[in-house]
C-alpha cells in the first residue's frame, strides 16, 4: 500500500477528531476553526504514534491549514 493514502487518512482522521468535526477541508484553518496548542499537541502525539513520524510542528504553527499538515506528513512519512 502506498504510504501517502494511509497518512491522509490518519491525519484528516485525527483533525476532525481534534476539532470535533466531522466537516473538513483542505484550506481549514486548524485555530481558525478552534484549535489551540495543547489540542494541536494532542493530535501532534496520536498522528506520530499512528504513523510512527515526527509530527511537523512547525508547520502547523506557521500554515495552519489541513493541506500544508498533510503535505509535511507526507513528505515525514516518505523520508521514514
Amino acid at each position: 500500500m502506498h504510504a501517502a493514502p494511509e497518512v491522509r487518512e490518519v491525519v484528516t482522521e485525527e483533525w476532525r477528531a481534534a476539532l470535533d468535526t466531522h466537516d473538513v477541508s483542505a484550506d481549514d484553518d486548524f485555530f481558525a476553526r478552534g484549535g489551540n496548542s495543547l489540542m494541536a499537541m494532542a493530535m501532534a502525539r496520536r498522528i506520530e504514534s499512528r504513523l510512527g513520524i515526527a509530527f511537523p510542528m512547525d508547520v502547523l504553527f506557521v500554515d495552519s491549514t489541513l493541506a500544508a499538515v498533510l503535505t509535511a506528513c507526507e513528505a515525514a512519512s516518505a523520508r521514514r
